[in-house]
């Protein structure tokens, strides 16, 4: 068997019909579906056209995938910058890890959230991504943290099997952002605990990349994504790369170069990725009441003025 995917198939379900999966030599099958998932690498690929023709016939949703694929979202933000730097290192709130046997994220770009609650609150977990390239990423040392490949919109997740659900800078770039909440809170466990970050409406990067993103995506357009990037590295890109610079010295105290790929990877996810969305802070309370979820922690945080993203802590009640 080319994964440790076996330890996960007590919740890893087929994502076509939520039926059980079996291991069947160099592939997983759906017990009811009857269809054969295979492994990209060593990583089991769960997403739901994986086994079937398109059961999400999305174009945007498969732009973003291959978009992620090619470059992981990159995160230079520091915990000292965000509301996660103090829920996870203060013992005021350590009542919301008290349950962490499973924990799920989904959407794990290059493993900043992983590494933060490996590190702060010696919980690994477990990683859902519609990208290989994320997946890749977590599965390095020292990250060392397991995962499948995984839409969103369809999780390969039993009902109600999470202690804590992640989904961290990610519903944002989802075409169908409320299917996506059904499944995040269909697989949290009752008691569970969800957080939650998207967007912040009321921010200056939302001006920026509704006045940026059109024309930079046109370039790509015009010239093909392989030329039409290689235009936008030599004119647009530079500029960028140094405001990144000056911000990283004027907010973290860090007044040194960023290297150039982790850099473009960023420029792509704030003003290339095939979508993005942005919510006022009652849009995450119409959610909870929506689904009749108890909000315990909300702040925004990150530069500039007014925090880049809400952060939520949800939880899902008893029954």
């Amino acid at each position: 068997m080319p994964s440790p995917v076996s330890k996960y198939l007590s919740f890893l379900r087929d994502p076509v019909d939520l039926g059980l999966l079996s291991i069947e030599g160099d592939h997983l099958r759906g017990v009811t579906s009857g269809l054969r998932y295979g492994f990209v690498g060593n990583v089991a690929d769960l997403r739901p056209d994986a086994g079937t023709t398109a059961v999400i016939p999305d174009t945007i949703h498969n732009r973003v995938r291959d978009h992620y694929d090619e470059a992981p979202c990159n995160n230079y933000m520091e915990l000292d910058n965000l509301p996660l730097g103090r829920w996870l290192r203060d013992s005021k709130y350590d009542y919301l890890f008290e349950r962490a046997d499973t924990v799920i994220e989904v959407g794990c770009g290059k493993g900043a959230i992983v590494q933060a609650f490996k590190e702060h609150r010696g919980i690994t977990p477990f990683g859902i991504d519609l990208a290989f390239g994320s997946i890749r990423q977590i599965q390095r040392s020292p990250l060392n943290a397991d995962g499948v490949l995984g839409s969103n919109l369809r999780l390969p997740v039993a009902d109600e099997v999470a202690d804590i659900v992640i989904s961290h800078g990610v519903t944002h770039h989802t075409p169908d952002p409320l299917r996506c909440f059904m499944e995040l809170v269909r697989i949290l466990k009752p008691g569970g605990k969800m957080l939650y970050a998207v967007y912040n409406w009321d921010n200056l990067y939302r001006s920026l990349y509704f006045a940026l993103s059109p024309p930079l995506k046109g370039v790509q357009h015009l010239f093909g994504k392989k030329v039409g990037d290689r235009v936008l590295k030599f004119t647009i890109f530079p500029p960028y790369h140094l405001a990144l610079w000056a911000t990283l010295g004027c907010v973290q105290g860090k007044w040194k170069f960023p290297a150039i790929e982790p850099s473009w990877e960023q420029f792509g996810d704030f003003f290339l990725t095939p979508i993005a969305r942005f919510y006022h802070a009652n849009e995450l309370q119409t959610l909870a009441d929506l689904f009749d979820l108890k909000i315990l922690e909300q702040e925004t945080g990150g530069w500039p003025k007014h925090g880049f993203s809400h952060f939520v802590w949800y939880e899902k009640p008893l029954k």
